[in-house]
């Protein structure tokens, strides 16, 4: 596995073994709730939860709770959830669209801009009620590649500050037109770093995820690492793991794709590492045809996927079609608790584009309304309705009754024992190897953080 590294941040700390404190400590989800959540950007939704007037969602960060509205002005903006009058919670319901919040306690109101607009018999309030003070409190928000972001510090830097050079690289697969079509959360009985480690290697993949040895070549993929704790991965697509004997034949999972295309998977046999690469021609080809716009994507981005962790808990997975938000956020305040959201976002078909491709060039393919899935073996079909918010326990992903694609479900049954490794006597901290390096960054910067400013 090839490693590159792009940059590194500022003051960077000497290497330090990652022991179970940072996993079972107290203390330590302390210290993470001043000197990680107050400081970052983080994914707080997705933006086309508030389009119109009105529209509102909650993000949760336990014990945080933030609105994130779209003001009678069209204005997004984003407070902290709690009435100025005695620090109620002021909105329970997760989702809708209103005007104005009214705390469920003793009826104080205040407009979607965070003006406090009404407090019942005012009169009663013999020093006043001095409305600019008792107004919401702000919190910093921004809309970028369809998902809402908030930071709490207000002294910290610009969204784009945060996501560096990172910003440009995502642009181009247009993820703000994409529809949102899958929404879930899991609640996790491990500490919120373990999910995120889980998804900082592809050291595990041959172990526990056997079906990606006919989707992907991990062993050549490519880790780059960034300021600010950021991480990226690039992982060949339409292709074989190369360290496993080549099959003749292509791969049952890959399939579909190649059928949607018009390729005969007979056309590969015993050849079928030249797929990927015709499924980029075949991409470039008929892409306007099945009504998708490609013509900022290059030809690795129409075929492979590639993976950004960005510091401190998201997680987004990029391929041309589609687009996963992975988010790990903290339970309650036990450190051997999280949740795991999985938001999946995918490309919609443009008719416009269709219609500039002649019936003639569809017809020759006949692809013109086939949509082109991504490498999900168990994937729905598109709907265009925003999903209900589906919440379920592990215990749920374990028995088979609720799925987040087998991939994920594969990780879940392993992260309960990872927490429960990490009580032991007999662990001292991990012994990490070159292909588990951006576990180790991502824990780098976490320590930098955590210390940053200790005399």
């Amino acid at each position: 596995m090839s490693s590159q590294q792009v940059g590194t941040f500022e003051n960077e700390i000497p290497f330090k073994r990652i022991t179970s404190e940072r996993y079972l400590s107290p203390a330590y989800m302390e210290l993470e709730r001043e000197k990680i959540w107050g400081k970052m950007w983080l994914v707080a939704g997705v933006e086309s939860d508030v389009v119109e007037r009105g529209d509102y969602f909650i993000f949760d960060l336990d014990p945080e709770s933030i609105i994130v509205c779209r003001t009678e002005n069209a204005d997004l903006r984003a407070f902290y959830n709690v009435c100025q009058h005695r620090g109620n919670k002021l909105v329970a319901q997760q989702m809708g669209c209103l005007e104005r919040f009214t705390c469920p306690y003793h009826g104080w109101q205040f407009e979607n801009d965070g003006a406090l607009s009404k407090v019942p018999e005012e009169h009663r309030f013999s020093a006043g009620v001095p409305r600019d003070e008792l107004s919401l409190k702000a919190v910093r928000v921004e809309a970028w590649a369809g998902l809402i972001w908030v930071c709490m510090d207000p002294q910290g830097p610009t969204l784009s500050q945060y996501l560096g050079p990172i910003k440009e690289m995502i642009e181009p697969f247009q993820t703000a037109k994409m529809a949102l079509v899958e929404d879930q959360a899991c609640r996790l009985n491990c500490n919120w770093k373990a999910v995120i480690d889980n998804f900082s290697e592809l050291y595990h993949v041959e172990h526990i995820h056997p079906q990606h040895e006919c989707i992907f070549d991990c062993p050549t993929s490519k880790q780059e690492f960034f300021p600010g704790g950021h991480t990226r991965v690039l992982i060949d697509g339409f292709t074989v793991n190369t360290n496993m004997e080549i099959p003749e034949e292509v791969p049952r999972i890959q399939w579909p794709q190649l059928e949607a295309l018009g390729m005969e998977k007979e056309d590969y046999r015993g050849r079928i590492l030249d797929v990927r690469r015709d499924v980029q021609i075949k991409k470039r080809q008929f892409g306007k045809a099945l009504g998708y716009d490609y013509d900022l994507l290059s030809d690795d981005q129409l075929s492979d996927i590639v993976q950004y962790n960005l510091f401190p808990n998201s997680v987004l997975v990029l391929q041309a079609e589609e687009f996963w938000i992975l988010r790990a956020r903290p339970r309650g305040e036990d450190p051997n608790a999280c949740y795991w959201d999985k938001l999946v976002m995918r490309m919609l078909p443009d008719d416009d584009l269709k219609s500039q491709v002649s019936d003639e060039r569809r017809g020759a393919n006949n692809t013109a309304d086939i949509r082109l899935a991504s490498f999900n073996p168990d994937q729905s079909s598109l709907n265009v309705e925003r999903p209900l918010h589906d919440e379920f326990d592990q215990e749920a992903i374990i028995s088979g009754e609720k799925t987040m694609t087998i991939t994920v479900d594969q990780d879940i049954h392993l992260l309960r024992d990872v927490q429960k490794g990490m009580k032991s006597r007999g662990f001292k901290g991990s012994w990490l190897n070159e292909d588990e390096s951006r576990v180790q960054h991502y824990h780098d910067y976490l320590e930098y953080c955590i210390h940053k400013g200790d005399s």
